[in-house]
């Protein structure tokens, strides 16, 4: 890429207020001066504008953005974003993908976004006080008696164990000829109750980044839990010096001991379509999704790689008691939600109804009504029309 002028080119980025989502991508600044001439000033969105704020309502004031895969075909419809078909990285980047993370923003044939950061539901623990986290739910559910054990259910992350442990069930919501499988939505619901039952009631209000504060002694919830289940995993926990303690992490608890169904999360980096530098903001974009920065700086700054070749690194895996080849069967085997636009909408609500049922402790015909009605209420086209081609 040709640098625009002699003069440095000072562009806007959009990213999520965590180390995770700040760090690693201020780390490559000396990379994109010496291989575009330019700067990116980050400014970040709390994670629950990111999860929930629609990109069209703050494109126009950025070049580059970071956001959730989910909203990537309202944010086209908007005309919100570049399309990056034309990179000519873009081969290299599907195939060095975490998973399906670089399908993820892809819709109606256009890629939209780059994976730059890779998650899925996983588990975490105390090295120093347990030898490994439960492969399996039972094993999950009979140690959470005990009274050591976290699962995060505030409404957006039980949507996700909701979402997941369908996917485990062989029923995984949204596909194109049925929504959900009552019977399976049923059992995952009376399951999740189970579970909250045993875990300590702040759980209900807690994130990832709760209970992994909880795990290391923080937060203000005491300094007796050993293990933490379906919560999104943050490399930084696992990297001596973050905290006082830090945490492991390996697969999610499945039903077969495989790890399968997990929700994926992450963040792709994508370009403003108001951006006065489209050429200039895309090749940034593929820098910072590459292996060159992914390898290098981004990881050892503090950001969770989307790159494959980071995720199998020894230098990054030694940086972080193995968190990427731990977790990494849990990434490749994880359910990708839907491309459809209004879900970001429809998941909000499905978020507050499965946590309700929790709260209430009761799963009924009203719910599973509800949650039927649900893509009647919010898509604005069939759920698969928008998939990758």
């Amino acid at each position: 890429m040709t640098v625009e002028s002699s003069t440095t080119v000072a562009l806007r980025g959009m990213t999520w207020d965590h180390p995770r989502g700040v760090d690693g991508l201020r780390a490559c600044d000396a990379l994109l001066m010496q291989r575009h001439g330019v700067t990116v000033e980050w400014e970040a969105r709390s994670l629950l504008a990111f999860g929930d704020q629609h990109v069209a309502d703050f494109a126009s004031d950025f070049d580059l953005m970071v956001i959730d895969h989910p909203h990537v075909p309202d944010a086209a419809a908007a005309g919100a974003l570049l399309p990056l078909d034309s990179l000519p990285q873009l081969a290299d980047l599907e195939r060095e993908s975490v998973g399906r993370s670089h399908e993820s923003y892809r819709y109606r044939g256009t890629q939209w976004a780059l994976g730059v950061d890779a998650a899925a539901q996983v588990s975490a623990f105390r090295p120093d006080r347990i030898d490994g986290a439960p492969v399996f739910w039972s094993d999950a559910l009979e140690l959470a008696r005990t009274g050591v054990v976290l699962w995060p259910y505030k409404p957006v992350d039980a949507f996700s164990t909701f979402a997941t442990l369908m996917a485990q069930r062989g029923a995984p919501l949204a596909e194109p000829d049925r929504f959900v499988d009552r019977a399976a939505a049923a059992d995952v619901l009376d399951a999740m109750i189970e579970l909250a039952d045993a875990v300590p009631d702040w759980c209900a209000d807690a994130n990832p980044i709760d209970v992994a504060e909880a795990l290391v002694g923080g937060g203000g919830h005491g300094d007796g839990y050993h293990v933490g289940v379906a919560l999104f995993g943050y490399t930084n926990y696992s990297r001596p010096g973050f905290r006082e303690h830090v945490l492991a992490y390996d697969d999610l608890p499945s039903l077969d001991g495989r790890a399968g169904g997990s929700t994926l999360g992450g963040a792709g980096i994508a370009v403003s379509a108001t951006t006065r530098h489209p050429e200039l903001a895309a090749a940034v974009a593929a820098t910072l999704a590459g292996a060159e920065a992914q390898l290098g700086p981004y990881t050892a700054g503090g950001g969770q790689p989307g790159n494959l070749r980071a995720w199998r690194s020894d230098t990054d895996n030694e940086a972080t008691r193995g968190f990427f080849r731990n977790t990494l069967r849990t990434l490749e085997r994880a359910w990708v939600r839907p491309r459809a636009i209004g879900w970001p909408e429809l998941q909000f609500a499905l978020s507050h109804l499965v946590r309700d049922a929790i709260l209430d402790r009761r799963v009924d015909h009203a719910v599973l009504d509800a949650i039927e009605r649900l893509p009647g209420l919010h898509l604005r086209e069939p759920i698969g029309t928008g998939a990758s081609a």
